[in-house]
């Protein structure tokens, strides 16, 4: 009578061998692809985030044979970049596409695995993968909003002083490019001070000024920033009064924000009303609290 075999140890060699083959596999295919290594001062554009944190080969393979279906959701994301002002290093929104994608496969994988040892059940720890995987892609899409939001409100609170700083630089007879750098060095580190700086940085590599705004306006999405380059731009076009229009906007700007602070003022008051009254009624009650314990231990009620 044959003894009988054990299959724990021939089911766990197998096992091995294939993950060894599957990761074989894996570094095989992504060492098939070209990527080229960043540093910071070297041949071609910096590292950025997907360099940061080694992804650079993986996210490349991916480009390189799913390009065409992410190219959709990369063009979102490129926007959304722009408006960010370039977060993360300066990274595309082709890469950053590519990199949720890796992103997800990875959180899939490790997640699905983890939960799945955790529950002991196969179906348990794939779909735990399948759900957590996502939650990476969803984040960093997210914080790209977000990015793109923040920035937006950083410039509508900053583009009044800029514009003031304009109208009188331009009343004392300063070209539009000496106006702009004034403003530059008058409030570094600014974010309306990065997108004038990008300007100034296109007029200088021979771009027009006209082209340089349009430029300007196209990263920009806050309404009123908008609404002033395109008229500061058909100024240029049409050669009108450059001071006076500048000197229009900035005044119908300050009543724009008088009337936006007037109406939060007066949503603040309608606001206020309940949390006084019940601060009232609790400093009353804190008052005549002890008259009340004291009366009804005498017995008055």
């Amino acid at each position: 009578m044959m003894s009988h075999i054990p299959l724990g140890p021939i089911v766990i060699v197998l096992a091995g061998i294939t993950a060894a083959l599957f990761v074989w596999w894996i570094g095989d295919m992504l060492g098939s692809i070209q990527v080229v290594r960043r540093s910071h001062g070297g041949d071609g554009p910096p590292p950025n985030i997907v360099d940061s944190i080694g992804m650079r080969t993986p996210v490349e393979f991916v480009l390189k044979h799913f390009e065409p279906l992410l190219a959709d959701y990369g063009a979102q994301l490129e926007q959304k970049l722009i408006y960010g002002g370039r977060p993360f290093g300066g990274v595309t929104g082709r890469e950053y596409i590519a990199l949720l994608v890796v992103l997800s496969l990875f959180g899939f994988v490790v997640l699905g695995l983890l939960f799945g040892i955790a529950s002991g059940s196969v179906i348990g720890g794939l779909v735990a993968g399948l759900i957590l995987g996502l939650v990476p892609a969803i984040y960093f899409w997210v914080v790209a909003d977000d990015k793109a939001q923040d920035r937006k409100e950083r410039i509508s609170r900053e583009f009044p002083y800029f514009l003031d700083l304009v109208v009188m630089t331009q009343q004392a007879q300063a070209t539009l490019p000496e106006s702009l750098r004034l403003y530059a060095e008058a409030a570094p580190g600014t974010v309306m001070s990065e997108e004038i700086e990008q300007t100034l940085k296109d007029v200088a590599l021979g771009t027009g000024m006209i082209e340089a705004l349009q430029r300007l306006e196209r990263r920009m999405t806050a309404e009123e920033v908008v609404r002033v380059i395109r008229a500061v731009i058909q100024g240029e076009v049409e050669g009108s009064n450059r001071v006076e229009l500048l000197r229009e906007h900035a005044r119908d700007l300050r009543f724009r924000r008088w009337e936006k602070a007037d109406r939060a003022s007066e949503k603040l008051k309608a606001k206020i009303v309940m949390p006084a009254m019940m601060i009232v009624v609790s400093i009353l009650l804190l008052v005549l609290a002890p008259a009340i314990v004291e009366m009804m231990s005498s017995g008055m009620f």
